[in-house]
Parts: C-alpha cells; sequence; structure tokens
C-alpha cells in the first residue's frame, strides 16, 4: 500500500497573490506614466534652457553696449562709472565679476567686462539642479595704432564736367570732390590721433607731380643740362630774355614691370616727363596744357604732399585743385602705393623740416608690427570720374637736343609749328607741318588698365586695404581693385561727402572682440 503525499493547502490570502503576480491586465497603463513624468522633465528642462538662454543673451547685449561706450575715446565720463551705471540701469549690477581697462585713454583705450548669471530653474530641480550658471564676457578695442594713408584724386578734365552735389545743384564735379576729400582728412586728423595718422595726397590726370621735394631726390636719366637751357639763342629777338629754357615738369615714368612691385627703386635713373603742349591753339603763346601738371598762376599747386598731418597744408592743397588733362588711373595708384612702402623711406629721412619730423625716416613703417608692438594699418583711397585714356607724348627723338627741349619747352608745338621761321635759320624745323608726327602713343587705354590691376593686385597681397570710389558712373575695374564689394563705392556725387565720412569712420572704427 504506497502512502499519497499530500500538498498543503493553500490559503485565500495566498492564492489571491499568485493570481495578482501572474495577472498582466493594466501594464500598459503603468508603463504610460513612467513615459509621461520622463516626457514632463524633458520638456521642462528644455523650458528652463530657453529661459536661461533668453537672460544670458540680455546680459550679453548689456557687456557688448557697455564695452562699446565705456572704450569709445571721445568718452570723457569715467570708464569704470560707464560700466556701473549701465549694467545697474539695465538690473544688471550684481552680475559683473570683473572690470579690466587698458589703453593710454588717447590714441587706444581697451575695456573688457566677465559676469555670471544665475537663473532658478522650474523643472531641473526635480533632477536635483536648482540653479544654472554660465559666464559671459565682451571685450571693445578703439585705436588706429599707426595708419598711413594715401589719399588718391583724380584731376583729370572731366573732373570739371557737371556733377550733382548733395542738394541736388549741378556744379562742376570738382567742387563736389574738394569739400569731401576736406572732411575726410579733418576727420582722420584729431588731436586724439596726432603722430599716429600721415596722409599722403596724390593728385593725378595724364601723370602725377611729384613736386621738388621727391624730385630733387631722384636720379635722373637726363643730364642737367638737358633741362636747362641757355633760351635767347632759340628765341626770335623779340622774345628774348636772357633767361634759360628749363623743363618745369616734376613728373617721371615708370617701366611696366614696376607695377607688378610695391616697391619703389630708389637706385635707378628716371626719365623726366617733357614739359609740352599740342593741345593749345597756335594763337597761344603760352603753355595751358602741359603733359605735366604744373603750377599756374594762383595758387594751383598740384604736387604730392608726402607723410603729412599738417591739416591746413593739406586742406589748403586740396582747395587749389584744377582740372587738367587726361586720365591715367594706374599712375595715380602706383605713387599712392609707393608712398606706402617701405622703400620710399631713404627719400624722407629728411633733416631739414620738409618732412614732419615726427615721420621723417621711419615712414613708411613697414608691413609688420613695429618694435613697439603697435601694428600698422595702410590705406588708399582712390577716387576717379572716369577710365584711363591712351597716353601720347614726344618722340624721344624730337626731344633729345638742346634745341628740340628749348623749342617744346617754351610755346606750345602748334605755335612753334607755325612759326618756326622766327627762329635762328641754322636750327631746322623738326619733320613738316604735321605736328602728330612729332608724336607717339606711351600706353593705349588697355596697357594702362592692365598696369592698374597689376599695382592694386600686388597692393593687397601686401595687405594694403584700398578703398575705391567711382564718381558719375560704375567701374568694373575700379570694383575690382578694391579690397572687396564693401570697400567700392559709386556715385553720381551727391553721397561723395557722406562716402569719404563712412571711410573715415571705417578706418578709426571699434573692433568689437567677443
Amino acid at each position: 500500500m504506497t502512502n499519497k503525499i499530500q500538498k498543503p493547502k493553500m490559503s485565500q490570502s495566498d492564492s489571491f497573490l499568485r493570481r495578482f503576480a501572474k495577472d498582466e491586465d493594466g501594464g500598459v497603463i503603468v508603463m504610460t506614466l513612467l513615459l509621461l513624468i520622463t516626457m514632463l522633465i524633458m520638456g521642462g528642462m528644455a523650458v528652463d534652457f530657453m529661459r536661461f538662454e533668453s537672460r544670458r543673451a540680455e546680459l550679453q547685449s548689456v557687456a557688448d553696449r557697455a564695452v562699446l561706450a565705456a572704450a569709445e575715446l571721445d568718452q570723457e565720463l569715467d570708464t569704470q562709472l560707464v560700466i556701473d551705471d549701465m549694467f545697474e540701469k539695465t538690473g544688471y549690477g550684481d552680475n559683473v565679476l570683473t572690470t579690466t581697462i587698458g589703453g593710454d585713454s588717447v590714441t587706444s583705450r581697451s575695456v573688457s567686462v566677465s559676469t555670471r548669471l544665475d537663473v532658478n530653474t522650474f523643472y531641473l530641480r526635480l533632477a536635483g539642479i536648482d540653479t544654472l550658471s554660465v559666464p559671459a564676457q565682451s571685450g571693445a578695442i578703439e585705436g588706429v595704432g599707426n595708419v598711413e594713408i594715401s589719399l588718391v584724386l583724380d584731376i583729370s578734365g572731366s573732373m570739371g564736367f557737371d556733377g550733382t552735389d548733395a542738394d541736388g545743384n549741378t556744379v562742376d564735379r570738382i567742387d563736389i570732390l574738394q569739400p569731401a576729400a576736406k572732411s575726410f582728412v579733418t576727420a582722420m586728423l584729431t588731436d586724439e590721433l596726432e603722430d599716429r595718422v600721415s596722409i599722403s595726397l596724390v593728385n593725378y590726370s595724364e601723370n602725377v607731380n611729384i613736386g621738388d621735394y621727391i624730385f630733387d631726390r631722384l636720379t635722373l636719366q637726363q643730364p642737367e643740362t638737358w633741362y636747362e637751357i641757355p633760351a635767347d639763342e632759340f628765341l626770335p629777338e623779340d622774345e628774348q630774355t636772357g633767361g634759360v629754357t628749363t623743363n618745369l615738369s616734376r613728373c617721371v615714368d615708370f617701366d611696366d614691370d614696376e607695377f607688378a612691385t610695391t616697391v619703389f627703386d630708389t637706385t635707378r635713373a628716371y626719365y623726366q616727363v617733357e614739359t609740352f603742349d599740342y593741345t593749345s591753339s597756335k594763337k597761344t603763346s603760352t603753355i595751358n596744357t602741359p603733359r605735366c601738371p604744373t603750377e599756374r598762376p594762383g595758387d594751383f599747386e598740384p604736387q604730392i604732399i608726402p607723410l603729412s598731418q599738417d591739416l591746413t597744408e593739406l586742406t589748403d592743397a586740396i582747395d587749389s585743385l584744377e582740372p587738367t588733362l587726361n586720365t591715367a588711373i594706374h599712375k595715380g595708384m602706383k605713387w599712392g602705393v609707393s608712398l606706402l612702402d617701405p622703400s620710399m623711406r631713404p627719400i624722407f629721412d629728411d633733416t631739414s623740416g620738409e618732412i614732419d619730423p615726427v615721420f621723417a625716416g621711419t615712414r613708411p613703417l613697414d608691413y609688420t608690427a613695429s618694435s613697439d608692438g603697435i601694428s600698422t594699418v595702410k590705406y588708399v583711397i582712390l577716387m576717379t570720374d572716369g577710365q584711363n585714356v591712351a597716353g601720347t607724348r614726344l618722340d624721344p627723338t624730337n626731344y633729345d637736343s638742346y634745341e628740340e627741349r628749348a623749342v617744346f619747352s617754351t610755346y606750345p608745338m602748334k605755335y612753334w609749328i607755325e612759326n618756326w621761321n622766327k627762329i635762328e635759320p641754322e636750327v631746322d624745323r623738326p619733320n613738316n607741318n604735321n605736328y602728330a608726327n612729332l608724336l607717339y602713343t606711351k600706353y593705349s587705354a588697355s596697357d594702362a588698365n592692365t598696369l592698374l590691376d597689376n599695382i592694386c593686385d600686388e597692393a593687397k597681397a601686401q595687405d594694403i586695404i584700398i578703398y575705391t570710389i567711382a564718381m558719375g558712373a560704375t567701374s568694373s575695374q575700379m570694383q575690382d581693385c578694391a579690397s572687396s564689394d564693401a570697400h567700392y563705392f559709386n556715385t553720381q556725387g551727391g553721397e561723395l561727402e557722406q562716402i569719404f565720412a563712412d571711410i573715415a569712420e571705417q578706418i578709426t572704427q571699434l573692433r568689437l572682440s567677443l
């Protein structure tokens, strides 16, 4: 007989618990509740972060505005007071951690601010994060360091054509240029920037008059006797004065390959552009339109003014400008760039006082920072109202003797062709009545454009900042020459003064570093 093992009898409560453990009804609800709680926390985190970022952006904006206002060189209030006042009035006075102020308050000023913002959380505290705290920093520097500017202005004949001023009046273009250029010079040469900014004024038409100072320091291809000739030997008796015939030209020629470099060669001999006039009426007995713009009766002085910070000197020179001959933008640009290149420094190593003593022997400065760590920024502001045209010159074979130089430097070419019989019989008459046979084309308009492109490219390669202004018509070439599209301006004349003001502001603008 086998004994049966009897299972213990389950109580009613044990049976309920087992059934409950095996029952899967309602499991989805539990999972849904867990997910919902997680989603609420995640959504709440997003809200907290959005609140924080909004406040942080607001604080950053206050910091930026505060350092900009405090670093302004024209700001007469105490720098720290400006910072404190800005934060207090915007409700962030307790958020400033540190303020650093530097510079000499005359030529430069730097201000930096470090802040911290704590924002209480609503939802992240469920995860144990009660506050969000992130620092915000801002800094501003106002200061120009050393600045060298070449102001290259068009004084070609078309500058006497009609333009439209800011009031809509029709006036000569030169009359629009002059106040605009003077305003620019005035804006740059302030007491705060004394000894920091030098301006070289370059006026160009068919050539550039470099003035006696630079001219006298160059080596010329011609012997001195070629440009100072006893005049009476070749003049009719009623024109004899007992003086000399002098080549008054203060223009020299560059070779084409010199437009492919910013360097100015102080060692080579330069060709002095001839003084002659082939456009005046044959009845005119004075040279009115020399190929090289020269001083005329009155105050007209078109020569280069190098490395100046003399406001009166520069504004008076701009006031005296007059329209002259054709347009040679490439020559104006070449001289403007040369006056920024350190290779010209020996030309200005001067103790006579003709060059500002602050700049003599030191400028043009190197392209890199100077020994005191102060950087130098170089600018060309190139203005024109037209395009390059071909350059007409005397054939050198008709300008290589004393007689020819005396003839063509005294009266216009047409006058001499018509009145050659007044000259001593032993002096041969050159060519014939067709004066065009005495001339040749020094460069074509296309050649000039290529040379302009070359010197613009070389200047930009040296980090020279180029602003270009086309007055009267758009110019793709001037736009290409500019450092960027933002550095190119086009105007019919009315906006010219504002353009120069904008350029001056950009040169001295506040630099914000975040």
